[in-house]
């Protein structure tokens, strides 16, 4: 069994904005079927063959309490989770593929090394810096609606992270 995890923030409020790459990701990936909530696991979750994706309900910041529920119950190992993530530290259009690094300050990133007790899971960065943002605090832009234009750069860095994780 695979764990798939994209990071974000449950609500409308936040749907389209920056900080819910890692969902968007996950929509994209899943052609937007629709993810069941289990409350138990504090997730939306959707099964595909060995694979399963889920995106947490607990917000950003407690992202760890749901992902060690989700390994506990379908007792998945670390070397089979993918943590898929925004990034204000790369530009958008470029991600990077990342193993046993720390957080780079990502409090979702921070919950998870905290609830599995190590930062040795693999993760994909995707790049949320817009030259929009290019000297804007992360915190000032990450809930921002993403424009159409960035939209598609996205797009484009999705279907090449899924050409290399197939």
């Amino acid at each position: 069994m695979k764990l798939i995890v994209g990071l974000g923030n449950i609500g409308k409020e936040y749907e389209n904005t920056y900080h819910n790459i890692g969902f968007q990701f996950l929509d994209y990936l899943c052609r937007k079927e629709n993810f069941s909530e289990n409350k138990k696991l504090m997730s939306l979750v959707y099964k595909e063959d060995s694979k399963i994706f889920i995106k947490p309900t607990t917000y950003m910041n407690l992202s760890g309490h749901a992902i060690r529920l989700c390994m506990d119950y379908w007792k998945i190992s670390l070397e089979n989770i993918l943590i898929i993530q925004d990034d204000t530290d790369i530009t958008l259009g470029e991600f990077k593929f990342q193993k046993n690094r720390g957080s780079g300050g990502h409090k979702g990133i921070i919950s998870i090394s905290q609830h599995i007790k190590t930062n040795d899971f693999s993760r994909v960065r995707i790049g949320a810096r817009s030259p929009d943002y290019e000297n804007t605090k992360s915190s000032d832009f990450v809930l921002k609606r993403i424009s159409d234009e960035n939209q598609e750069i996205l797009e484009n860095v999705y279907k090449e992270i899924i050409n290399i994780i197939k």
